[in-house]
């Protein structure tokens, strides 16, 4: 049972056993919970520990809301062989949770299309928010809908989106009675803007600066835009401060020149939209704003960042590359206080990053290796891990990058729904992949081939026996998805581009 403390406007979700995935960071807004342990290992392609599996017309990315007895998605509205992959309406369901059986769909709008299954993002790249009256979905490409839990609606609210990037963007986020979005200003003023272009002459830049938007959550109404701007490539997450405020942290930066500026990253408090405090650093902001009462965390490069939650002041830094302990699971082996090659980019694949006790974990961006940085200490410790499953009665791993099977990015009807080459890649690296989740004392990390570790999140040593599984979600070159897991009651659900999954204990 969740119990809940109200703090004038807002609700507070305390980290206990949690029946409900109410949205894409779950009952604590963190992407953590506590609650009945759910099946370390299982297999689709065995159907170990699968308790049911959906089939779906069409692909799409969200992950799944849990509420009761109820699990919500979206995707794409069906499309054909001769479609252009471009799909601006989507498709809101509302299954059985213990049956996967569909039991009301509802269409979304949408006006500006985005590719679909783009490895950054694509109309219902959203997870839909619960909070066991209402449910709301959303379309990535202008729309975002209220309706009761029979599929009734209660108000639909229509924007433009920015067309200049299509990058993950902000998850929703409910906190009280407001919903964060990140959206454009000036919906008029963007729809001048071109796809990685600079700002037509004529327009005022901060006009056509993405904002975090709080939507009064029953009336879709706007309730206020903070003013510090924030990038279409970070991830805000919201939380309370040491004295009680509940405030959010979000970032600018980024791939493509984003206009917001200067980059950084700022903490804005919940109640007035206003910033609390900013922070100017050159560097990519694409990962979840993870933070806590004491801490704000940001990746400037390769270096890791602690910032003072209540004053934005760094308090220490951490080069992500230098005497690092680094484990292959493959072999075995341990190398301590090592150097490695800082990586082209970011060292983390975007989103893939969350906090856990004093480690802050991430996917690396050019090794497949999961990594962590002490908050306290700076300690960095890598693991690599195979970058593919073979499932079958003797799974098999693929250690190496150039030898895993690529995906066909088929939708359940076998018809290929994405454009760009690179969704057939292995989900490391370049791309707005999927949060990983802690339940209990276990990460659950999902890539797009459908590869899944399970780690041990407070494990002494990162090294092989802290890797306890690593799972599929379906065949190997035919399973694709950049959805995060939600939990309730000791099971797991998942969205894949052609079915949605429920792993538990039958």
């Amino acid at each position: 049972m969740i119990r809940v403390f109200l703090f004038g406007f807002l609700a507070l979700a305390l980290p206990v056993c949690a029946q409900h995935w109410p949205q894409a960071s779950g009952p604590n807004l963190d992407w953590k919970v506590e609650g009945p342990e759910p099946p370390l290992k299982w297999s689709v392609v065995s159907e170990k520990n699968i308790l049911w599996r959906t089939t779906l017309p069409e692909g799409g990315q969200s992950a799944v809301t849990i509420w009761g007895e109820r699990a919500f998605v979206t995707t794409h509205r069906p499309m054909t062989e001769t479609s252009d992959r471009l799909e601006p309406n989507i498709v809101a369901y509302c299954l059985d949770a213990h049956t996967g059986k569909t039991l009301w769909t509802v269409d979304l709008p949408g006006t500006d299309p985005v590719q679909t299954a783009g490895i950054f993002s694509d109309a219902t790249v959203f997870a839909p928010i619960a909070d066991g009256e209402h449910v709301w979905f959303f379309n990535r490409c202008g729309s975002m809908g209220c309706f009761d839990f029979d599929g009734k609606p209660v108000w639909l609210r229509k924007f433009r989106p920015s067309p200049r990037n299509t990058n993950r963007e902000c998850e929703p986020v409910l906190v009280g009675d407001k919903i964060l979005t990140v959206e454009v200003r000036n919906e008029e003023a963007a729809g001048k803007l071109e796809r990685h272009k600079a700002v037509p002459v004529g327009v005022e830049e901060r006009e056509v600066w993405t904002y975090i938007h709080a939507i009064d959550k029953s009336t879709g109404k706007v309730a206020w835009i903070e003013d510090a701007g924030t990038s279409v490539h970070n991830t805000p997450m919201a939380g309370q401060l040491a004295d009680g405020r509940w405030a959010v942290a979000h970032g600018r930066g980024g791939p493509h020149a984003p206009l917001e500026k200067p980059y950084g990253v700022s903490l804005t408090l919940l109640d007035s939209g206003k910033t609390l405090w900013s922070q100017e650093f050159n560097g990519d902001c694409s990962h979840n704003s993870h933070w806590n009462a004491k801490y704000v965390f940001y990746f400037q490069g390769n270096t890791h960042l602690v910032l003072d939650s209540a004053t934005g002041k760094v308090l220490r830094t951490q080069d992500l590359s230098a005497k690092v302990d680094f484990t292959d699971a493959e072999t075995g082996t341990r190398k301590v206080g090592i150097s490695l090659v800082p990586g082209k980019r970011t060292p983390l694949t975007n989103q893939t990053n969350i906090v856990v006790g004093d480690w802050h974990y991430f996917l690396a961006h050019d090794i497949t290796a999961i990594g962590r940085v002490n908050i306290e200490t700076g300690r960095t410790e890598y693991l690599r891990v195979p970058v593919q499953a073979l499932a079958g009665m003797e799974p098999k791993w693929i250690w190496e990058t150039s030898k895993s099977l690529p995906n066909d990015t088929r939708n359940s009807r076998g018809i290929d729904i994405a454009t760009d080459k690179r969704a057939k890649g292995t989900g490391w690296g370049h791309v707005s992949a999927a949060s990983p989740i802690l339940v209990n004392r276990h990460l659950f990390i999902p890539t797009m081939n459908g590869t899944v570790y399970v780690i041990d999140a407070f494990a002494e040593t990162l090294d092989e026996k802290a890797l306890i599984a690593i799972n599929d979600l379906g065949p190997a070159g035919k399973t694709w998805s950049l959805a995060s897991f939600s939990y309730g009651n000791g099971r797991l659900w998942m969205h894949t581009m052609k079915e949605i999954l429920c792993i538990g204990e039958k």
